[in-house]
């Protein structure tokens, strides 16, 4: 049932591991600046100056709270995740069955192209790449899309991107549950990556062998959301 992998992707998994946080410096520094000025510059607010926070105590933490639309609903006995497109065994999970799933937690520090981040926050949920071995992805795909109950927020990842063993789908955020206005019940998380590739509500993961525009793409940002 599990995804059949070849070597070349046994090493991206390899080289996309992660065991520690990373810590923010000078490059990233400048990366923010960068990516905030880039945000200016496509007529995107941008904060006068960068903004560490910490996750703090309380889930939330230091967030600011962006949203291109408002939070959809949450019923947890009637929503579903959908796994479809090149998936070969295409299926439908409850909230319990996602829940089911091996869970991970990982600490990371999260940036956004405002000018602003929060060190030290840790998301718990399921690996991407568990989703793509439970669905058996077709070999063909390059890239999966994530979409959002909003209707609105959706984004891609290339297939390198999914199979780090950081890149999850989070329902949990700093030991609580996520807040509806954080991305309740499923968030996608891509450490290393500004906040707009974060996409919130997400209801469906959609196997592709071709790239995708996402919202904020359509908008003028890149596909690649990296900090370099």
């Amino acid at each position: 049932m599990g995804l059949s992998l070849s070597g070349d992707t046994h090493h991206i998994m390899g080289q996309y591991a992660r065991t520690s946080e990373k810590l923010i410096g000078r490059r990233a520094f400048i990366s923010l600046v960068l990516a905030g000025l880039a945000a200016l510059f496509l007529g995107k607010e941008i904060l006068p100056s960068l903004r560490l926070g910490t996750g703090g105590s309380t889930p939330s933490g230091s967030f600011r709270i962006n949203s291109v639309a408002p939070a959809p609903a949450f019923e947890r006995s009637t929503w579903r995740l959908t796994l479809d497109g090149m998936f070969r065994k295409p299926m439908t999970l409850t909230y319990q069955d996602f829940l089911a799933l091996p869970q991970v937690e990982r600490t990371r520090d999260f940036y956004c192209v405002e000018g602003w981040g929060v060190t030290g926050v840790t998301w718990r949920g399921v690996t991407v790449r568990t989703l793509m071995e439970q669905g058996d992805i077709d070999p063909r795909a390059t890239h999966l899309v994530f979409y959002s109950g909003d209707e609105v927020y959706d984004d891609s990842l290339t297939l390198e991107e999914a199979l780090r063993d950081d890149t999850l789908l989070a329902h949990e955020l700093n030991g609580g549950p996520l807040e509806a206005d954080m991305g309740l019940p499923l968030r996608l998380v891509l450490p290393d990556n500004y906040g707009y590739k974060y996409v919130k509500w997400v209801i469906r993961v959609e196997a592709i062998d071709e790239p995708f525009s996402g919202y904020w793409e359509d908008r003028g940002y890149p596909a690649d959301g990296s900090i370099r």
